[in-house]
C-alpha cells in the first residue's frame, strides 16, 4: 500500500505553520502536503491572490502533479478552499480527484453571512481586524499597533476576507462527491445547526467530530486529529 496524500490548506493571515502538530502526529500511512497561498510562508515574494477562482486554479496546478487520489484538511478559509477545489475536481474526469475533506473551524457555505455589504477589499484596517477578532482570530494588538507589521498584516488578511467574500458569493452552492467530515472545537463560535449544514455540501457521507478548544484547535488536538483522520482515509493498494 503507498500512503494517502493529505493536502492541508490553512486559514485566512496564517500559513502552513498551524498544521505543525497534525504532522508531527500522523501516521506513516498518510503523507501531508502543505500548501501556502501565494505573499505568505516560503512563497512570500509572491503576489496575493484576491479571488477563490484565482486560488483554485494555484491548487489545481499544485495537484496536477499528484498521481493518486488524496484528502484534504482545509482549516477556516481553507475549509472554502477545500470544497472549491474537490468540486473543480469532480468535474474534470479522469484526473485525481479529492476523496475526502475535512472542512476544519468554518460554518458550511449555505449557513454563512458574508461580513461585508461591500468587498473586503474596501475595508479599513480597523475593520479588518475586527472581522478576524469576531470570527475568532483575533490579531494580537503588539501586531496592530506595530507600524510595520500591522498595515502587512491588514493586507494579508484583507486579501484573504476577499477570498471568502468571492466563495460565498459566487460558489456557496458547490457540491463535491467526496465524503466530508467536518471538525471544530467546542469552545469556537459555530452553533451546531452550522456545522451540521456541511452535509448539504456533499453527496457522499458526512461526519461532525468536535475536539476541546477554540478556532485553533489543532495545535493543541494534533494526536487525536491525527488518530481521526489516519482512521477515516483508506490507503491506495498497489
Amino acid at each position: 500500500m503507498t500512503p494517502t496524500p493529505l493536502l492541508l490548506l490553512h486559514h485566512s493571515g496564517g500559513s502552513a505553520q498551524i498544521f505543525h502538530a497534525l504532522i508531527d502526529a500522523l501516521p506513516a500511512s498518510v503523507t501531508p502536503l502543505a500548501w501556502e497561498l501565494p505573499g505568505r510562508g516560503r512563497r512570500w515574494r509572491e503576489p496575493v491572490v484576491t479571488t477563490v477562482e484565482e486560488a483554485v486554479n494555484d491548487l489545481v496546478c499544485h495537484t496536477a502533479e499528484f498521481t493518486q487520489d488524496f484528502a484534504v484538511l482545509g482549516h477556516s478559509l481553507g475549509a472554502y478552499l477545500g470544497l472549491a477545489l474537490a468540486a473543480r475536481l469532480d468535474e474534470e474526469p479522469g484526473g485525481v480527484r479529492c476523496t475526502t475533506l475535512f472542512a476544519s473551524a468554518n460554518a458550511a457555505p449555505c449557513t454563512a453571512v458574508l461580513p461585508y455589504p461591500r468587498s473586503p477589499l474596501l475595508a479599513s484596517d480597523d475593520e479588518i481586524f475586527e472581522v478576524a477578532r469576531q470570527a475568532g482570530g483575533g490579531i494580537d494588538a503588539r501586531i496592530r499597533e506595530h507600524p510595520m507589521l500591522g498595515p502587512w498584516t491588514a493586507d494579508l488578511l484583507r486579501a484573504d476576507f476577499s477570498l471568502t467574500d468571492t466563495f460565498l458569493r459566487r460558489h456557496r452552492a458547490a457540491v463535491t462527491h467526496a465524503d466530508l467530515v467536518t471538525l471544530c472545537g467546542t469552545e469556537d463560535i459555530f452553533p451546531p445547526d452550522r456545522l451540521t449544514a456541511w452535509s448539504s455540501s456533499t453527496t457522499g457521507r458526512h461526519e461532525l467530530l468536535t475536539y476541546p478548544g477554540g478556532h485553533f484547535y489543532l495545535e493543541q488536538q494534533g494526536q487525536q486529529l491525527a488518530t481521526a483522520i489516519a482512521a477515516r482515509i483508506s490507503p491506495v493498494r498497489r
